[in-house]
C-alpha cells in the first residue's frame, strides 16, 4: 500500500553503495526513516531530498520493518536560502537538532511540522530569534515548560525557571536558571509570540542564548 505525505529532510546517512536513510519529520506521520535507493547526480529532486531542510511531497510505501521505501517524490522547497548565511545555516540545524534530540519515533505532531516549515522559512529575520523562539514552543507545546508572569508558589513576581516551573528569586535555589527581568520578558515573547514581526527586533544576549539552551538540554 502506498502512502502520501509531506515532509522535511531532517537528517541523511549512508547506507550500502548509492543509497541512504533519512530522518523525515512528516506532518502526519511524525519521524519517520525513509530509504532512498540507487541514487544519481542526474537526478536533481533526488539529491535535494537528501538534504537537510528540504521540504518535499512524498509516495512511499511501508516495510515489514519501521523503515518506509520512497517511491515518488514531488520538491516543494530547498530552503536553498539557508546554506547563502552562516548563521541561518547554524539556527536552522540547532533546530533540527533539538528535534532529533526531544521527539520520539513516528509520534504524530501536524504543529510540529507547520513550526518547523515555516521557522525555516523566516529564520533571516533574526536567526537568534527564531532559534531560541522554536526551542521555547517546543518545550511548552510538550507541556515540559510552564511560563509564568508569577512564582507558582506565590503570587511575586517569577524570575526564575525549575523544572519547567516559573518561581520568584525567593523560591528559587542553586538549580534555578535566574534571568534578568529584561532578559525574563523577551522569553515571554519568544515563546508564545504569533508573529514573526515581534522577533525581528529583540536583541539576544550570549548569555541569554545560554541559559535557553540549559533550559532545553534540562527539560527536552
Amino acid at each position: 500500500m502506498l502512502i502520501k505525505t509531506k515532509g522535511v529532510t531532517l537528517k541523511s546517512t549512508p547506507f550500502q553503495d548509492r543509497s541512504k536513510i533519512l530522518q523525515v519529520l512528516t506532518d502526519d506521520l511524525g519521524i519517520i526513516s525513509v530509504i532512498v535507493k540507487s541514487l544519481s547526480k542526474k537526478n536533481l529532486n533526488m539529491i535535494s531530498f537528501c538534504s537537510p531542510f528540504t521540504i518535499s511531497e512524498l509516495v512511499l510505501k511501508k516495510n515489514r520493518s519501521d523503515i518506509y521505501s520512497l517511491r515518488d517524490l514531488n520538491l516543494i522547497d530547498a530552503n536553498m536560502h539557508l546554506r547563502k548565511n552562516l548563521k541561518y545555516l547554524t539556527a536552522a540545524s540547532f533546530m533540527i537538532k533539538a528535534i532529533l534530540d526531544s521527539h520520539i519515533y513516528q509520534k504524530k505532531d501536524f504543529n510540529l511540522f507547520l513550526l518547523l516549515k515555516s521557522y525555516l522559512k523566516k529564520i533571516s529575520i533574526n536567526p537568534d530569534a527564531i532559534h531560541l523562539s522554536f526551542l521555547l514552543k517546543l518545550l511548552s507545546n510538550e507541556g515540559f515548560l510552564h511560563l509564568k508572569t508569577k512564582c507558582s508558589n506565590c503570587e511575586k513576581d517569577a524570575i526564575s525557571l525549575l523544572n519547567g516551573e516559573s518561581l520568584c528569586l525567593e523560591h528559587s535555589n542553586n538549580f534555578s536558571i535566574k534571568f534578568e527581568l529584561e532578559d525574563f520578558k523577551k522569553i515571554f515573547v519568544l515563546c508564545f509570540s504569533k508573529s514573526f514581526a515581534l522577533l525581528k527586533d529583540i536583541e539576544i544576549s550570549k548569555k541569554l542564548k545560554e541559559k535557553v539552551n540549559v533550559l532545553f538540554q534540562d527539560l527536552a
